[in-house]
């Protein structure tokens, strides 16, 4: 059932983006088809495998935008599950290694999403940079993985990068986290699992970061940290 599965969402993907491709090349850097392409592609794929998403405080995901959302990366099924609940005019950042992926890596870029080169500081600070000017001149939100790469443990929170913190100070916008439950229950390639299950996310409050300048990211970095792990 496992592989069964996993073939029906690498069909699913072919499908979806090679359409999604299409379309953003008809409206290109237009975010929003990040959320459209987003439900479209994991709506299925949740029914199929028969996961359910519970949200709290998702009348709320939107108000505070433009903002960081930040959230916590625990494997592949992130894409579904956060893609299931991704906010209007939001674009994400990740490794430049995303556009070679067939089919999702062209429709990434064109959908105004951010490349950076992570072992490289210039390109990862270009495009730190890029993101604040999108944030200013073109009013979008950026969701990131603060802590840089898959926590497979499910639970707590590895040592927090700080990109996002940086973005939010210069920026002059909100950060909003977003928390999700383990995934393990339902997720696992080591023990080919890919199975029914409940996963809650949370939309905790806002946090203002008007308070902090440049020399106070680690404090910044540190409140949402805390934040998050109180509510995990």
């Amino acid at each position: 059932m496992f592989y069964l599965r996993l073939a029906v969402v690498v069909i699913w993907l072919v499908i979806c983006f090679s359409f999604g491709t299409i379309m953003v090349l008809l409206s290109f850097g237009n975010p929003n088809w990040n959320r459209y392409m987003g439900i479209i592609f994991s709506s299925l794929i949740l029914k199929i495998c028969g996961i359910r998403i519970e949200v709290e405080g998702l009348d709320e995901i939107e108000a505070h935008q433009p903002c960081i959302y930040v959230g916590n990366h625990q494997s592949m099924l992130d894409v579904v599950t956060y893609g299931h609940i991704l906010p209007h005019r939001t674009v994400a950042i990740a490794k430049r290694e995303v556009l070679w992926i067939p089919f999702f890596g062209l429709f990434f870029a064109g959908a105004g999403n951010i490349m950076i080169k992570r072992e490289k500081k210039i390109s990862a600070i270009a495009g730190l940079k890029r993101a604040i000017e999108d944030i200013k001149s073109r009013g979008v939100s950026v969701l990131i993985f603060p802590e840089g790469t898959r926590n497979k443990a499910g639970s707590g929170l590895l040592p927090f990068k700080k990109g996002a913190f940086h973005m939010a100070v210069m920026a002059k916008v909100p950060i909003v986290p977003i928390i999700s439950t383990s995934l393990n229950h339902v997720w696992s390639w080591e023990e080919r699992r890919l199975q029914p299950g409940l996963i809650r996310f949370k939309v905790l409050p806002p946090i203002d970061t008007s308070k902090y300048t440049a020399d106070d990211i680690n404090l910044l970095a540190e409140e949402v940290r805390r934040s998050m792990l109180a509510h995990l």
